[in-house]
């Protein structure tokens, strides 16, 4: 099989050759399979610790009972698939990579990693398609809510929400099963090992077929990058000049419409990270363009941005998500009560002004009464 078998190839044959990483004998290769050890080795596991402390950080807030909508039902099956690919991806590919340095990883590189590698891949293949399709999904959502808002209410429903999601599962699920039935192991390696010290991928007939080719190369390059990148670059445009004439007229909104243009900003910022994080695995579909140590390389620096993708979406939800800052502190002041958090809360809180009548806050406006009116207006006039 070539070796652009998506961003989770990493010993695999180039344009059915053999196994680079088994027959380097140059110096060049052995410099690519050296950048392969520092990204999947060193720092893959570093980006995956930090991803899915954030990913859990973020569940607990998105499945809090305030957090309800069908935009936040969506980003659930964001966070969940972004975290599977983390898992699956780092418990793949590192021990492998750190193999070629560490003789003691062997058994995993020799036996291990090739009974794995079928089941890995329909895995991370399945995540990584339910993944592209429910941001696809999020980017309708918010085209919807914004561009066309008195039809939201029509098209969409937390119902909807929940089937669209069961859908994407499914076909995700069914569509990568051939893919189960394309590799099978041999063992031994070589003539002369005993049986089970050594496995070795091969691919089957259904593999080799030009049915399979077809599939793995062309409807996979045009359902997970062509489609939905084109899908999503056209609707976040849509979205983000939609959201600058709202910005123009910021004076006319009402709290709701603030709120959805913020949720939807936070979107259109992780849309873009998924653009600049995806489109190298683009790239790598087209192997025969690329001498094979070079690829090596490219997959290397694009197996990481594809994990990257899916462990920085906290850090947007954190610094641009208003509502979600401000459930994440909630979290924090209930389980630090009584410390830092909790006074940062009540300070906040005491900072709340009052005009017209009422007391702001980021979601509600709460009636004031008169005497508390006047009460607060001695309070200014006495610190003056």
């Amino acid at each position: 099989m070539g070796v652009h078998e998506i961003n989770f190839a990493l010993n695999l044959s180039y344009n059915n050759g053999e196994y680079l990483q088994d027959s380097c004998n140059t110096s060049a290769c052995w410099d690519a399979i050296y950048l392969q050890y520092v990204f999947n080795g060193i720092l893959l596991p570093i980006l995956a610790v930090v991803g899915i402390l954030g990913n859990a950080l973020t569940m607990v807030v998105l499945w809090r009972r305030e957090m309800h909508s069908s935009t936040i039902i969506l980003m659930r099956g964001l966070v969940v698939t972004d975290t599977g690919i983390i898992i699956v991806a780092c418990v793949a590919m590192t021990p492998y990579t750190l193999a070629f340095y560490h003789p003691e990883l062997r058994y995993f590189k020799n036996v291990i990693y090739p009974n794995i590698y079928m089941p890995c891949t329909f895995l991370v293949m399945s995540i990584q398609q339910c993944n592209v399709w429910i941001t696809v999904a999020t980017s309708v959502e918010r085209y919807v809510s914004i561009c066309h808002p008195f039809k939201a209410s029509k098209w969409i429903s937390k119902k909807k929400t929940k089937i669209s999601l069961a859908i994407i599962t499914i076909v995700s699920i069914i569509y990568n099963i051939p893919r189960c039935l394309a590799f099978k192991t041999k063992t031994p390696c070589v003539e002369g090992q005993s049986s089970g010290d050594c496995f070795v991928l091969m691919t089957t007939k259904f593999g080799g077929s030009n049915f399979y080719h077809f599939y793995q190369l062309y409807l996979y390059t045009f359902l997970i990058y062509v489609i939905p990148l084109c899908s999503l670059l056209v609707l976040n445009l849509l979205i983000i000049n939609e959201l600058m004439r709202m910005r123009r007229r910021r004076a006319g909104l009402n709290i709701q419409e603030d709120n959805e243009a913020n949720l939807s900003l936070v979107l259109v910022l992780i849309v873009v990270v998924f653009l600049l994080c995806q489109t190298p695995g683009l790239l790598a579909q087209f192997d025969t363009l690329f001498d094979p140590t070079v690829m090596i390389k490219y997959l290397a620096v694009s197996n990481f941005l594809f994990v990257t993708n899916s462990s920085v979406n906290f850090l947007i939800y954190t610094a641009v998500g208003r509502k979600f800052r401000k459930n994440l502190m909630k979290f924090f002041s209930r389980v630090f009560r009584g410390s830092s958090f909790s006074e940062i809360s009540r300070s906040s809180q005491s900072r709340r002004g009052t005009v017209g009548g009422y007391e702001l806050n980021n979601t509600t406006y709460t009636a004031v009464s008169e005497e508390t009116q006047i009460e607060n207006l001695e309070k200014m006039r006495l610190k003056d």
